[in-house]
């Protein structure tokens, strides 16, 4: 009985180490290589203390070495936008300034009620209202309502909004995104023009966005 005690507290000590040292996101905002990880600690976790046969290092060592490849890989992809493509994927785009986007949803294997039922946690009730809809990596969906469904003092006041859509990153850490510039409906040519007149190297850029208005904001890198 103290042994399986002493194993049990070793292993909870452990397991809670590897959870903080893998972030502070909750479970819902996971990417899926955290996902993985996660399910598999808990396995090798639990072994152990069920079977008092098996080794406490044979669980050990494989927790070790999971933590640590989830932690390298987690760097990795916030260098490597390409490593970040096959990890986490890409946003879906399911709802574009107002249309809804049936391969997309079919694609997703999302039916347009589900698709309604979390429009409806958003507190939206009518699927016409929505400007973009984006199924993010971690399965949550982004809802951006229609500008004159964004404040009702605006409809009420009979003020037009002009409809600027969402900040589409079509540069992240210096390198240009293809998939986010072709949702900006933008070309490669146009943000290497851009840059190009404001005198700014894209390597220095952090993040560059444009909305749908061609609106365009600006970060540069911090100096280390």
């Amino acid at each position: 009985m103290a042994t399986v005690f002493i194993r049990t507290v070793i292993i909870y000590f452990l397991f809670m180490t590897s959870v903080r040292l893998m972030g502070k996101r909750q479970v819902g905002e996971l990417q899926l290589s955290e996902l993985v990880t996660t399910f598999m600690l808990s396995e090798l976790a639990v072994n152990p203390i069920q079977d008092t046969s098996i080794p406490i290092a044979y669980s050990l060592i494989p927790m070790f070495f999971l933590l640590a490849a989830e932690v390298i890989t987690s760097f990795l992809m916030t260098k490597s936008s390409f490593l970040k493509k096959i990890f986490s994927g890409n946003p879906s785009v399911i709802i574009k300034k107002g249309k809804l986007d049936q391969k997309e949803l079919s694609k997703l294997r999302m039916g347009i009620n589900e698709l309604m039922g979390e429009l409806r946690l958003k507190d939206i009730s009518d699927i016409s209202d929505v400007d973009y809809a984006i199924l993010e990596q971690n399965g949550k969906l982004s809802v951006f309502p229609k500008g004159k469904k964004q404040s009702v003092c605006v409809e009420d006041m009979k003020i037009e909004k002009k409809e600027s859509g969402i900040a589409h990153a079509v540069i992240l850490d210096g390198e240009i995104d293809e998939s986010n510039l072709k949702t900006a409906g933008k070309s490669a040519a146009w943000v290497e023009d851009y840059l190009k007149k404001h005198r700014i190297n894209i390597k220095t850029v952090f993040l560059m966005t444009v909305d749908d208005s061609s609106s365009v904001n600006i970060i540069i890198k911090e100096e280390k």
